[in-house]
């Protein structure tokens, strides 16, 4: 049983036995490590202090944290069936049950749910799932795959090599070779050109057929791509984009996969991110939000056109891992949806987005200021240096980053941008005093940028 040791203590413990994620792991000392003590509601404390959690975790922790309904949930499915796995026909109930609810939520969009742990297993399973699907109608030459400049989609070896931000490979040697191209970002900021934002969605979606004429559609597997990129700094599609990549995915006969980690659960004010595009996937992929991080579950949902094609195959569907339809994480991801179902989700487009733009109103006239993005609960303020050095813009975005975090708000720092994901339990009030403080630091810092 875990014992309540002090911040100091366990940061002394961690800093000797923990390697950590994401984290450098040469000169650290204990003021490196951030003790996260407890947590309720949109708030965590840290050395007796409680800060608002703008980032809602990594942007998973949909319903806030503690919600005594999904921990008498997992309590009460890990006290009757506290493991079973899928292999072979096996199932639970709670399994059974999720994946039923998950095909009605998504109007039949999906014929079936496949269960994992993480965001990054469960784009590896799509990928696979794609690779089987070509294996099956007699077409094994389509293995490449098209992802985005600027998308993440997690740290396993393919799921690296997907991801679009250059950060991830060096250290790894990826991507693998020969298995992705990446298209041009639909990051109308960065690379708009006088465009006005349909055209240059238009022409976004385009650079994915002038890679699918280059290499050939027959040696194409999947598109993959998250329906707003979020790791990148909340970079949000003009709305001619996706119907655009939807019409080229057909026209080509190549799979379109949507990573919806992080979009998925209420957090653009539609379920699901796709719905807020109107457009649909092939395959889906989830995580994140399934449980609101209460328990690592993901999930991939497959349409008919895939799981007609799988089905016809008289052999095993060779692929799964030990965790796969947990019975706990599927009874916690269930009354996570009740949860969100419960009203959170459409509070998003009601009370949070108004409140989240009326609060960034006026940003963009600092002279730090280069964009200021968002939809849902997920918005992004990106600056700018006169020198134009990305170190010069990286230190403005972390003297904000810093300043919001003395009062009291945890935002992150993503490429440039200081970026907020919130739990759809958050306030008016909470993101009136966030904003709030975002704008006290950015005129100080706007004051003396250098």
């Amino acid at each position: 049983m875990a014992t309540q040791a002090t911040a100091s203590a366990t940061a002394e413990t961690d800093l000797r036995y923990h390697l950590h994620p994401m984290t450098r792991t040469s000169n650290r000392n204990v003021e490196d490590v951030t003790v996260i003590e407890r947590a309720k509601g949109s708030y965590v404390t840290i050395d007796g202090r409680d800060y608002l959690d703008g980032l809602s975790g990594l942007g998973c922790v949909n319903i806030g944290y503690g919600n005594e309904s999904v921990c008498s949930a997992a309590a009460e499915a890990m006290a009757r069936l506290s493991y079973s796995h899928g292999f072979a026909g096996l199932t639970n109930e709670n399994a059974a049950l999720l994946a039923s609810k998950l095909v009605a939520m998504n109007g039949g969009v999906f014929d079936r749910f496949f269960f994992a742990s993480t965001g990054s297993d469960a784009n590896e399973s799509a990928i696979k799932i794609a690779y089987y699907y070509w294996l099956l109608r007699g077409q094994p030459e389509k293995r490449m795959l098209i992802a985005r400049r600027h998308g993440y989609h997690g740290n396993t070896i393919v799921a690296t090599s997907l991801t679009g931000l250059d950060l991830y490979h060096p250290q790894f040697g990826l991507p693998l070779p020969g298995l992705v191209r990446h298209a041009d970002a639909p990051f109308h900021y960065k690379y708009g050109n006088g465009l006005d934002p349909d055209a240059f969605g238009l022409e976004a979606a385009r650079s994915i057929e002038r890679i699918i004429l280059e290499v050939g559609a027959d040696k194409i597997a999947a598109f993959v791509a998250e329906p707003i990129q979020a790791t990148a700094g909340i970079i949000v599609p003009p709305s001619s984009y996706w119907a655009e990549v939807r019409r080229i995915c057909d026209r080509h006969d190549i799979l379109l996969i949507a990573d919806e980690v992080v979009t998925g659960f209420g957090k653009t004010g539609e379920m699901f991110g796709y719905q807020k595009f109107g457009f649909e996937p092939d395959m889906m992929t989830l995580a994140k939000g399934l449980t609101s991080g209460y328990f690592p579950m993901s999930a991939v949902g497959v349409s008919k056109k895939v799981t007609s094609v799988l089905d016809a195959s008289p052999d095993d569907f060779e692929h799964g891992f030990t965790y796969c339809a947990h019975p706990v994480g599927a009874a916690v991801a269930l009354a996570n949806i009740a949860v969100i179902e419960n009203g959170l989700a459409q509070r998003v487009s009601r009370e949070i987005e108004p409140a989240i733009v009326e609060g960034l109103k006026g940003v963009d006239q600092f002279g730090i200021v280069g964009d200021v993005r968002g939809i849902g609960v997920m918005a992004a303020v990106e600056f700018k240096a006169a020198s134009g050095k990305e170190e010069d813009v990286a230190a403005l975005c972390h003297r904000v980053n810093l300043g919001l975090f003395e009062r009291g708000v945890i935002a992150r720092e993503l490429w440039g941008s200081v970026a907020f994901i919130f739990p759809l339990i958050v306030t008016v009030e909470e993101l009136q005093r966030t904003f709030a403080a975002l704008r006290e630091v950015i005129a100080a810092v706007d004051a003396d940028p250098e």
